[in-house]
């Protein structure tokens, strides 16, 4: 038996606990390094894959760019699933090292492929298949990275503690935009031959250190105390959408906003930004560089207000945010005017973006019950990406290439935020609930 504390219905009584500094530091680590790879591909297609492995610089080329982009979206629910299934049968931890590991191989494998102009159709089909990879991979990270977290947090702490490693996806976006602004700076010969390569190589390097950091963290108590019990389930992802389809619902709904407004603004905002507008690429790289560092402290205190003023009331905040911003922030673009494009990322991304996903780690979680808690949440939030945020930056590119205007894609933020305002605010508010209550709501 792990001795832990229970609570009357058997579940573990968290009001005492708190994560390690080795689980805190591995899950963040972790999903850096996840998110730096994932990244690096929504970089790239915006950039240089069109002409690369498409054999086109124009808006075709960057079409099927952002569609192999969204090809890993549509992978995702695939390793939700999968490692969905093995987190709540198997435990969190041992599903993150395998996760993490496949990212590596597939991101570094990314760097060595040949080119359309060397391999022919090739070239697109082995970087198709690495990006399923990746997809697959990075389906089964954000929900355990989270979960080590939040299954450890008090009752009145999980936005604070379930934030703290979804901010390594601020931090992944940072290092992924950093290195790929550092080797832009090229001649554009050299970025095209080989400098677009080194982010990719690089992640063998990163990942070997997540791995390192991950290895020999402690399981969870909330699932370690579950399987001393004899608890868990043995087809968890069934039990989950026979009982609680809802609450897999919500959990899609709940992600949308943050999925179309995010990926609009980091692969479509820099192709329409560099392409259509023609700022300079290196930018746009660094200004959303610099809004994706702020993230690092403002994903934690959004997450930490969420546990003061409650979840539903801090996420419909932030969508009101998102809506009255979807037109200005093109406007602010169109200036060309650096310091306000840097403004207008500053603004997009740390505090509208951030408001509405800093407390989703808590909120998503809080929808299950402990014995399907990965596969719900890991089921829900990656349809929810496959769906709405792997396909928004084909969407925003085909809408200003139909209309000639942002106009559309302004109005399809909006929709986003409407589709997650229905969603939450069809949820009870459960930020003050202890870990009996949300086992209570689940049974």
């Amino acid at each position: 038996m792990t001795g832990l504390a229970t609570t009357e219905d058997g579940t573990v009584d968290t009001q005492h606990l708190r994560p390690s500094r080795r689980t805190m530091v591995a899950s963040t680590v972790g999903t850096v390094m996840e998110w730096y790879d994932f990244n690096l591909y929504g970089l790239a297609s915006a950039l240089v894959f069109g002409p690369l492995f498409f054999g086109s610089a124009g808006v075709n080329g960057t079409l099927a760019s952002f569609a192999t982009f969204g090809v890993g979206f549509a992978a995702r629910p695939i390793g939700g699933i999968v490692f969905g299934h093995l987190g709540d049968r198997i435990g969190r931890r041992f599903v993150l090292l395998i996760t993490m590991l496949g990212m590596g191989l597939a991101t570094t494998l990314i760097g060595v492929l040949p080119t359309h102009a060397v391999a022919g159709v090739w070239a697109p089909i082995l970087l198709v298949t690495l990006r399923i990879c990746q997809g697959i991979a990075v389906g089964g990270e954000f929900a355990g990275a989270t979960l080590l977290t939040v299954e450890n947090a008090p009752p009145r702490r999980r936005g604070l503690f379930g934030a703290v490693p979804a901010m390594g996806t601020g931090a992944g976006f940072v290092l992924a935009t950093a290195v790929f602004a550092l080797v832009s700076m090229l001649p554009d010969a050299s970025f095209n031959s080989w400098g677009w390569r080194v982010p990719f190589l690089a992640s063998a390097v990163l990942v070997l250190f997540g791995l390192i950091v991950r290895h020999g963290i402690d399981e969870t108590p909330v699932f370690a105390d579950l399987e001393d019990q004899g608890r868990t389930v043995r087809f968890p992802l069934l039990l989950t959408l026979r009982k609680q389809p809802g609450a897999v619902l919500r959990t899609m709904g709940i992600t949308v906003s943050g999925f179309v407004w995010g990926y609009l603004i980091q692969a479509f905002g820099i192709s329409y930004a560099t392409k259509t507008l023609h700022i300079h690429k290196a930018t746009m790289l660094w200004a959303v560089a610099v809004a994706s560092a702020l993230e690092i402290a403002a994903i934690p205190f959004w997450g930490w207000l969420s546990d003061v003023i409650g979840r539903r009331v801090m996420v419909i905040t932030g969508l009101v945010c998102t809506v009255a911003y979807a037109f200005p922030f093109f406007l602010l673009l169109g200036t060309r005017n650096t310091p306000l494009i840097f403004l207008a990322m500053v603004l997009a991304i740390p505090i509208c973006k951030d408001m509405v996903f800093g407390p989703q780690a808590a909120l998503v979680a809080e929808q299950f019950d402990a014995r399907v808690r990965y596969s719900g949440v890991s089921a829900g939030r990656e349809i929810g990406g496959a769906l709405f945020g792997g396909t928004a930056p084909f969407i925003g590119t085909a809408l200003v290439a139909a209309s000639g205007s942002y106009t559309l894609v302004a109005l399809y933020v909006i929709a986003g935020c409407v589709v997650t305002a229905i969603a939450v605010l069809a949820g009870r508010e459960t930020s003050r609930d202890g870990t009996q209550d949300l086992a209570a709501i689940a049974a």
